[in-house]
């Protein structure tokens, strides 16, 4: 009973915390993630690629998921937005490393 218990007054001590949150009677510690806006991608794209179906045949990232992303359609999800990162600074290394697991999956 206990156990029952102390779950219950877990999840009545959340649902204060968040009321008094959303009053602004409390400050909760936020983490701010690099949300990567549309621009950014068309401009990363840009750089290294004059198309989105270019930039597919080096990275691997399909042309309709590109199109999504530089139009704002849909956003890159945390491990995607640290791929971009990745690109915009290690294009070769990735179009390299892109280029031989594709060569290795058809084997």
């Amino acid at each position: 009973m206990t156990d029952k218990t102390d779950i219950g007054s877990g999840i009545i001590e959340g649902l204060e915390e968040a009321i008094a949150w959303k009053r602004g009677d409390l400050a909760l510690e936020t983490v701010n993630i690099d949300p990567m806006p549309a621009t950014r991608i068309r401009a990363i794209r840009r750089k290294l690629a004059s198309s989105t179906k270019v930039f597919e045949k080096r990275f691997g990232i399909p042309a309709s998921t590109m199109n999504n992303w530089e139009q704002g359609r849909r956003k890159p999800d945390p491990a995607a937005r640290l791929l971009f990162q990745i690109i915009e600074r290690e294009p070769e290394t990735v179009e390299r490393i892109a280029h031989n697991t594709n060569h290795q999956s058809a084997a």
